[in-house]
């Protein structure tokens, strides 16, 4: 068995082992995932698409974004958490030193540590040129003042992936990236969010009071924050178009075993043509996103130059196709499929988060109609 099926066939064991036993208790009651998080890592889960000179298992991420459709279907939460800790950790791999990736990347890819990316500030949604987050230099170290919103893994992460300004007149080219540990001074987190879904999402704000971030923790150069964040942010779409992907697939297989179930007229719906057609549709639609999310997730492997454009259409359609099935299963179940303790009821409220988060599918669409117009002469 080579390694790739090998990891397939742990990561089953895995889901079947400590994900499925609890999964009412995650996405219903709220269970936290730090302990699921730790053994995901001693499963390898984290190490799929790292480096092997830094502890990773040198596979390609499609391999990892295969690994995440499947904990999605079960765990949008547990899918997430992780998805949010690869997104800090390949920060570093972009953007980082020798020194940084040595000290930091073997830890993340064992689990030891929980990473977090922080961009997003209450004021500047979708437009992160226009953080205002400072960092100033002070003798041997930055000084962080700013407050950020929407962070993923904030309230059990160890180290963020801050971005701050440290050239407010250069805009986006004025803006760092830092290594911020958890127990430096002046760290805050806020009131962890509550969603619509995910109960167990762990999502809250942090504030940067005058926190002392030393030199050598500046990743890369000063200005080069913007361009790691945008090739981190390809990745995070990727991940999140995945774990919609895993989404609509489960939506699927709950609604054609209820349709199966579902008796009217002494006949199982499954046998009327609108129930067929909605089947059908659902399906159809679910194979083209994820054939399209894991041709996004080649480029990543391949280093194309048109992988922004890939990453956004995997992301918009993924998402979009997770809304789309989610609604059918919610229909296919009729009044059952309003109710409370039935998957797609929850599934449904989970979908429509992935058309929010790591990017709305208005600024996916901006990105798509970008590439597609530069390319017309």
């Amino acid at each position: 068995m080579d390694l790739e099926n090998e990891v397939i066939k742990g990561s089953k064991d895995f889901i079947n082992h400590y994900i499925k036993p609890h999964e009412s208790k995650i996405e219903i009651e709220g269970l936290p995932v730090i302990d699921i998080f730790k053994k995901a890592g001693e499963y390898g889960l984290i190490a799929i698409p790292l480096p092997e000179k830094y502890g990773g298992l040198g596979l390609p991420y499609k391999t990892f974004t295969r690994v995440a459709m499947m904990l999605s279907k079960y765990s949008g939460t547990v899918a997430m958490v992780l998805g949010a800790h690869l997104l800090a950790t390949y920060a570093i791999l972009i953007g980082g030193n020798e020194e940084q990736k040595k000290e930091y990347i073997p830890r993340l890819a064992r689990g030891e540590l929980i990473a977090s990316f922080a961009l997003t500030e209450p004021s500047t949604g979708s437009d992160p040129s226009a953080i205002t987050t400072e960092a100033v230099k002070d003798e041997d170290s930055y000084i962080i003042n700013g407050t950020k919103a929407f962070i993923t893994n904030a309230g059990i992460a160890d180290i963020f992936i801050v971005m701050a300004k440290t050239d407010r007149e250069r805009g986006a080219r004025g803006i760092s990236a830092f290594i911020v540990e958890s127990q430096d001074e002046g760290i805050s987190v806020g009131k962890r969010e509550e969603f619509m879904a995910l109960p167990a999402f762990p999502n809250a704000s942090l504030v940067f009071n005058n926190v002392r971030v030393r030199f050598f923790r500046l990743l890369g150069s000063e200005g080069t924050g913007f361009i790691t964040a945008m090739k981190t942010l390809d990745i995070g779409r990727i991940a999140t178009g995945a774990s919609a992907v895993g989404v609509s697939q489960r939506a699927l297989e709950e609604a054609a075993k209820y349709s199966q179930e579902r008796y009217i007229s002494g006949r199982p719906i499954s046998s009327f043509e609108i129930i067929q057609s909605y089947i059908a549709d659902m399906a159809v639609s679910i194979e083209t996103a994820k054939l399209l999310v894991l041709e996004a997730a080649q480029k990543r492997d391949e280093g194309a130059g048109d992988l922004p454009l890939y990453a956004a259409m995997a992301k918009y359609y993924a998402s979009k196709v997770a809304v789309d099935v989610s609604r059918y299963a919610v229909q296919i179940f009729g009044g059952y499929g309003c109710t409370k303790g039935y998957a797609v009821e929850r599934l449904y409220r989970e979908a429509k988060m992935y058309e929010i988060v790591e990017g709305t599918s208005e600024i996916q669409k901006l990105i798509i109609s970008n590439h597609i117009l530069k390319g017309v002469h």
